[in-house]
């Protein structure tokens, strides 16, 4: 079994959907839940994306990439948009699609068909764009807005604590960090 498999499967059986039930909301058949829990195949980009909507969790939860299973944001805003991502980011950092091509060990033709969102790329190859973009699946799938990803404990107890102050709190931390920026 695999870790995306156990985790579908875990919280399937707590929310006591069946693979049918699931596989519907999904766009697929329970037999492919079946054996996606059962680790014989991984889902595809869209399918996985259906399947953290349905449970509320961060796709990377799924992937064991994160240990949080809290969306931050309304799943509403979100950018199905793969390529247009993906293109955006390349462009932000000078990166040519025939380089990114190369890191992500794809065809420079599979990765032209990705950035024009003709193709959408399977799990294996998202992972290896999300590494090397530096950002998340969950970013990339268009389940939340924003690139940057936390990389530290550290960096996760900010943005924990900045949640839960008031928007006067806010503020001034904001303009307390840009003072530090400047000097």
């Amino acid at each position: 079994m695999s870790k995306v498999g156990e985790k579908i499967k875990e919280l399937r059986l707590e929310s006591g959907a069946t693979q049918l039930q699931l596989g519907e909301y999904a766009g697929c058949s329970g037999q492919v839940i079946s054996n996606i829990e059962r680790g014989y195949t991984n889902p595809s980009a869209a399918i996985l994306k259906k399947i953290s909507e349905y449970f509320h969790v961060p796709s990377d939860y799924l992937l064991g990439k994160s240990k949080s299973q809290w969306l931050a944001l309304d799943p509403d805003t979100t950018m199905p948009y793969i390529g247009t991502r993906i293109s955006d980011l390349l462009a932000q950092a000078g990166i040519p699609a025939e380089t990114f091509a190369d890191a992500v060990e794809i065809t420079a033709e599979e990765a032209k068909d990705i950035l024009n969102g003709s193709v959408t790329p399977n799990i294996g190859t998202l992972a290896r764009i999300s590494r090397f973009l530096n950002t998340s699946i969950d970013f990339l799938i268009g389940a939340i807005p924003y690139p940057t990803i936390v990389s530290s404990e550290d960096e996760e107890d900010i943005i924990l604590y900045y949640r839960t102050m008031s928007k006067v709190g806010r503020r001034l931390l904001m303009g307390a960090l840009e003072d530090f920026k400047d000097k």
